[in-house]
């Protein structure tokens, strides 16, 4: 249970600071301030939407999966009629597709039907005993309710794309344990290649979609962390080393011409701000304006990339204009909401007793022992609501902006 909270809850604190209007830039991050004040810069919403004027799809790199904010941004894209394709997430596993898009090609139900649906969805959504980051639930909800207000061939889908899987096919902690070793052995290649599998996952079902549906070209892409980094640098001990390391490359280089990665602003690594807290410094001597840019040309692109790579320090050193085509501004980290809880998950007596047989499966223990553990406890007790927090670190981040800015 520990290595499915690792994946699935990642969250600090902090509290945002009051500070003088007459903040002004330290020499630092001047090259950046002057950038954003002096260039004019769409909103998040109309730069997604234009970048798909000229690319058929689009990958955002999602900050940590339980962020709330990014997901209110990615509806009100979704929900504009000139955003005329599909979703593709990696959240969630493929044979979890068929019914989503059952409930979201249906018309006239009530809201609490589409939430008993999304219920019996997310019992089966992911190979952790439950997904319980809520964005996922208001973004099926949210295109479910976009989808009422459009032609049968305008509606929306969400492909999820993660390996397929089934609880009902796993009796005991063996098999669990040799399926997760398979995805993420520990030293060694992976026998499934997780990223490489998602990439040909997005190929095989967007060619379906060309297929039947010419029209539909585009494709909204969700991944995380280094699954949605668009290109990888050269990794030195094998240069020619032929392995797929994400999700975005993938289908890059699938689709030649045709596909623009963007980052959506968050952190570096745990406790780390990107450059050392230099952007969020020069958004915040800025107002916070949310905005998106491309990259390329810009003091953001030419940043040394220094978010997760991997683990390692044998990849070439490049700028974020190398990994991201573009940037998304939206909301500064104080502002940063997580969010966990399916509601009603648990008012269901049959799928608490399968989480615990899950859970008991996932880490080794008997069904007695996962009955008997707080911390399971707690989850069915706190998952079956909503629990908001803020990121954690309130000194520590604004530390490391405040160093960067100079009072006048």
């Amino acid at each position: 249970m520990k290595r499915i909270l690792t994946l699935a809850i990642l969250s600090w604190l902090i509290i945002s600071p009051a500070f003088p209007q007459s903040l002004q830039p330290g020499d630092s991050i001047k090259t950046y301030v002057d950038f954003l004040k002096t260039k004019s810069l769409l909103s998040p919403k109309e730069y997604v939407l234009q970048s798909f004027r000229d690319k058929d799809i689009i990958i955002l790199s999602e900050r940590l999966h339980p962020e709330f904010r990014q997901y209110e941004m990615i509806a009100d894209i979704l929900k504009d009629e000139r955003f005329t394709g599909d979703v593709y997430t990696e959240v969630g596993v493929f044979n979890a597709g068929q019914p989503i898009n059952d409930l979201l090609h249906k018309e006239g139900l009530s809201p609490e039907e589409v939430d008993n649906e999304i219920l019996g969805i997310f019992k089966n959504l992911d190979m952790f005993p439950l997904w319980p980051d809520y964005n996922y639930f208001f973004l099926i909800k949210s295109v479910y309710d976009i989808n009422q207000h459009r032609n049968k061939q305008d509606k929306i889908s969400i492909y999820p794309l993660d390996i397929i899987f089934s609880w009902d096919s796993i009796q005991c902690d063996a098999q669990y344990k040799m399926f997760m070793d398979m995805m993420e052995p520990q030293g060694f290649p992976p026998v499934i290649n997780r990223n490489a599998w998602m990439g040909e996952a997005f190929s095989r079902t967007y060619d379906r979609i060309q297929y039947h549906h010419p029209e539909k070209t585009k494709a909204l892409v969700i991944m995380n962390t280094y699954h949605g980094y668009t290109r990888i640098p050269t990794y030195f001990p094998h240069p020619e080393d032929p392995m797929v390391y994400s999700t975005a490359e993938y289908i890059y280089k699938t689709y030649p011409g045709k596909v623009k990665g963007i980052s959506i602003n968050g952190i570096a690594n745990t406790g780390q701000l990107v450059c050392e807290g230099k952007w969020d410094a020069a958004f915040r001597v800025t107002g916070n304006v949310p905005v998106g840019f491309d990259l390329p040309g810009t003091p953001f692109g030419e940043t040394t990339f220094d978010m997760y790579n991997f683990g390692g320090t044998a990849y070439a050193t490049v700028n974020f204009d190398y990994i991201f085509d573009g940037l998304v501004f939206f909301e500064p980290i104080e502002n940063f909401d997580l969010v966990w809880g399916i509601p009603g998950i648990f008012n269901d007596t049959i799928f608490v007793n399968e989480f615990y047989r899950r859970c008991a499966i996932a880490d080794g223990i008997t069904p007695e022992e996962a009955r008997a553990s707080a911390e399971i406890r707690g989850y069915v007790k706190d998952w079956n609501g909503i629990t908001r927090t803020k990121m954690e670190g309130l000194e520590l981040y604004n530390e490391q902006i405040n160093r960067w800015i100079k009072k006048q």
